[in-house]
């Protein structure tokens, strides 16, 4: 059993390119029985790929003690496997009642934005999330009972940017075969066995109905009609992308506006995957919310000379005499544009943002090598790497950055923030610090890889960012 399902984990890994060697790996470990398996797993893994592995558990604020129960098994599970753990507690209860979200889309938003975070601050290349194929066929029956296109119903991607899935050809039924074959404790989640869940339902309910009624081996003819979906998938995007940049008039940050006349003359398969294609791009995964039925009510504004209607994933679409536009409806907060010149060393005030920076100049000898080198308020650089004056200025179209721990890929900053999922109308908050080589840090986030402090740097800059009133 063991042998066998670690086969299927390499495979899975070397199928999708999730692992290179010497990766920084954030693990998201629940405690449940699916991600401590992961994490044994990779931790097996860990000397063939030379990874550096790192937990990440989240306490949501709800489940009172049992919560805390899971936070003290993760830290034993910590120790035990000498795997360096990263714990926070956010109130998530008052986070959905702020926002409005569903109880779970709330929760899953902050964890994303919590394992993104972490990621950011130690420089992890991936973030492995512990989906099985379990988690696919329920996800796709979800989707199918919802109403969903083709690409709905092809489940959860195995790899998202940096977000890896090694499980996800796994059952659960291997996962607690490995788990009981070798004595290995998890914990479980009382919600999880919650009726007041729709996938609690198909999976308590549904699932096993249809197995005992039509199919005994459902699971299996799930798993491989989602991979013959996802192949047909990736087929069809591919003519997509061709026919997306046919249609297109122009792009920004906040838009996407598309020729109606063209978009028209398409066929209507191609046509749904245009508009989808559309609205992901300006707001990112967030699309997933989509249904079936959101996109035929997109598309039939093209019966009009004019009209608009609202998605509910803060999106508005608007159809002109000529053109049919994707637009956000969540504007940024309205702050003017500021550039400071930064005191070095010193500190500078940016009142737009509420914050001092504090720059500091060291040399290699003095700098203590065994100090926390980054975390959101700090950060240093190689003073060799770039020139001054640096500047502390707002978040601009077309910023292009190199992200730390990314091995030199180039990313727009805004697609950053979409991946992090910063809501839109605290974007223009962040601050940015830029030198005339580039950007140096999306400050609060995440640094350049062009500037970072090595064993041949001589002189480094230190930046730390204190709330403070001007």
């Amino acid at each position: 059993m063991t042998d066998n399902l670690l086969k299927k984990v390499r495979d899975t890994i070397a199928c999708h390119n999730m692992l290179r060697y010497g990766d920084s790996v954030v693990v998201g470990v629940s405690g449940g029985p699916d991600s401590v398996c992961l994490l044994y797993i990779l931790n097996e893994l860990k000397e063939d790929y030379n990874l550096s592995l790192h937990i990440a558990h989240l306490h949501h604020g709800f489940r009172g003690s049992e919560a805390d129960e899971d936070v003290r098994f993760v830290q034993s599970l910590s120790k035990s496997l000498g795997v360096p753990a990263h714990i926070d507690h956010i109130d998530v209860p008052s986070y959905i009642k702020k926002t409005k979200l569903s109880k779970q889309a709330g929760a899953r938003e902050v964890r994303y934005r919590f394992f993104n975070r972490l990621a950011d601050d130690i420089g992890a290349d991936k973030i492995a999330l512990g989906h099985t194929a379990d988690d696919q066929a329920e996800t796709f029956l979800m989707r199918l009972l919802k109403g969903s296109g083709l690409h709905g119903l092809t489940g959860i991607s195995p790899v998202r940017d940096r977000i890896i899935r090694p499980l996800i050809d796994i059952s659960s039924d291997e996962i607690k075969g490995y788990l009981s074959e070798r004595d290995i404790r998890y914990r479980i989640d009382s919600s999880n066995l919650s009726l007041v869940y729709l996938r609690n339902k198909i999976r308590l309910e549904l699932i096993p109905y249809l197995a005992k009624e039509y199919n005994p081996n459902i699971m299996d003819t799930l798993i491989r009609n989602l991979k013959i979906l996802r192949e047909e998938d990736i087929f069809l995007n591919g003519f997509v992308d061709r026919t997306y940049s046919q249609v297109l008039v122009s792009t920004s940050e906040d838009s996407v506006i598309l020729d109606s006349s063209k978009l028209t003359s398409i066929n209507l398969p191609v046509r749904r995957r245009v508009i989808r294609r559309a609205i992901y791009s300006v707001s990112g995964e967030m699309a997933i919310t989509l249904s079936y039925k959101h996109v035929e009510d997109s598309l039939a504004l093209l019966d009009n000379d004019r009209g608009e209607i609202h998605l509910p994933c803060g999106i508005v679409v608007r159809k002109e005499r000529k053109t049919f536009g994707i637009y956000s409806r969540l504007e940024e907060e309205a702050i003017p544009q500021y550039t400071y010149n930064i005191n070095i060393p010193g500190e500078t005030v940016i009142p737009e943002t509420g914050i001092t920076i504090s720059s500091t100049i060291l040399d290699a000898a003095s700098y203590k090598k065994g100090e926390k080198a980054h975390d959101n308020n700090k950060a240093i650089f190689d003073m060799g790497k770039f020139s001054l004056p640096l500047i502390v200025r707002d978040r601009r179209s077309g910023d292009l950055f190199y992200p730390k721990g990314m091995r030199g890929d180039k990313k727009k900053v805004k697609k950053y923030f979409i991946d992090l999922k910063i809501p839109r109308s605290k974007r223009s908050m962040v601050p940015v610090l830029v030198s005339p080589e580039g950007i140096l840090w999306i400050i609060g986030y995440r640094t350049d890889e062009r500037f970072v402090v090595t064993d041949k740097s001589e002189k480094i800059l230190q930046i730390t960012v204190f709330k403070k009133a001007a």
